[in-house]
């Protein structure tokens, strides 16, 4: 058999996605080949097996590229349509290393995605893959949960190793359905970040070891009480005295927040009421104003009316008064021709030109 010097993969499957989750560790590669599993994972060593532009290295970090040709290799499908799982995940002893997630657009079917041990920065290009359930992006460079929102069907996210120091507000809003999270040995530091958790019922299984968070006081005991689903938190179970040990330790904080929370809301109420008073003193004043303004309107269209109907009979008046004097003026020029007649009559009258009889 011809040797190789091929560098052993962590598999990613159901079976044993929640043991990486738990050591984190590539297992001992004599033990796949006992049990006769051997995934479908990348060997990054057999240049061979790889395109010239799939071995482009960066001078520096050694960078390699998903290519759909890679793609096609390890899935053994020509049509990506098949392809529900994909193992892109490198074994920590190094070699060259995915940098960037990218053409993985035509695997809109893909449920499994394994990324760990790359140098991946920045989540992003998932948008076709909204049916994935499984999601491993453990021990790369990422610093923000980003380009998520979209997977409601996710059950497992494996992010440990990690730079991440908050815990996004949409998270616990769109990631209903995850059953478990794997945050260990990032930056998270703040309980804030865990409170926006609650929303997710479905899980059961929290890794958060190795955060400055697990260095605060009674850590174990304030998830467990604030986060009321977990079976399993950083990799042990959580038993029914601690449920009662956290009950007993924060239930009397729970009240006492609560109690603040209540008397800031009475005094926002209170708040609220006054506004209200003051709006209704407005609005009283408004509707007096406009009630007067209504009054005055309708004495303005009274006054209109009564105005329109002197003008009507003015005009009525005017009308018989000119009808008056243009037949003063018709009879004054009759006279006027009348007289004028007259005078001719009496200037040519002693002149005899009057025929006798």
């Amino acid at each position: 058999m011809k040797k190789n010097s091929r560098i052993p993969l962590l598999p990613f499957s159901s079976a044993n996605l929640q043991s990486a989750s738990l050591a984190m560790k590539p297992q001992n590669p004599a033990s796949y080949l006992r049990t006769g599993v051997i995934s479908r994972s990348l060997d990054m060593t057999e240049d061979s097996e790889i395109s010239e532009y799939e071995m482009h290295q960066d001078n520096e970090s050694g960078i390699r590229y998903i290519t759909e040709n890679l793609i096609r290799k390890l899935s053994k499908q020509e049509n990506f349509s098949f392809v529900t799982t994909l193992n892109l995940s490198l074994s920590k002893e190094g070699g060259k290393k995915f940098k960037y997630i990218e053409n993985l657009e035509k695997c809109e079917k893909l449920e499994v995605l394994n990324l760990g041990y790359n140098l991946i920065e920045k989540i992003e290009k998932l948008e076709k893959q909204s049916r994935l359930r499984e999601l491993n992006l453990s021990h790369n460079r990422i610093s923000k949960i980003e380009g998520l929102e979209h997977m409601h069907s996710l059950q497992k996210l494996i992010l440990a190793g990690n730079e991440i120091e908050h815990i996004p507000v949409w998270f616990g809003k769109k990631m209903k359905a995850l059953s478990t999270l794997n945050l260990k040995q990032n930056k998270i530091f703040s309980f804030q970040d865990v409170s926006r958790l609650k929303t997710l019922k479905d899980l059961t299984s929290l890794f958060l070891a190795d955060n400055p968070i697990a260095d605060l006081p009674h850590y174990r005991l304030y998830i467990i009480f604030h986060l009321r689903s977990l079976n399993v938190l950083d990799g042990q179970p959580v038993t029914n005295q601690e449920r009662q040990e956290a009950h007993e330790r924060f239930n009397m904080e729970e009240v006492e927040k609560l109690e603040r929370d209540l008397e800031k809301k009475m005094k926002e109420i209170e708040e609220l009421q006054s506004q209200k008073a003051n709006v209704l003193n407005e609005l009283h004043h408004q509707d007096e104003l406009n009630k007067s303004l209504r009054q005055e309107a309708q004495q303005h269209k009274k006054g209109c009316k009564e105005l329109e109907q002197e003008m009507d009979t003015k005009n009525e008046l005017l009308k018989q008064k000119t009808l008056e004097l243009t037949r003063a003026c018709q009879k004054q020029y009759e006279l006027e021709q009348e007289l004028a007649f007259y005078k001719i009559d009496a200037k040519f009258e002693p002149l005899g030109y009057l025929t006798s009889e």
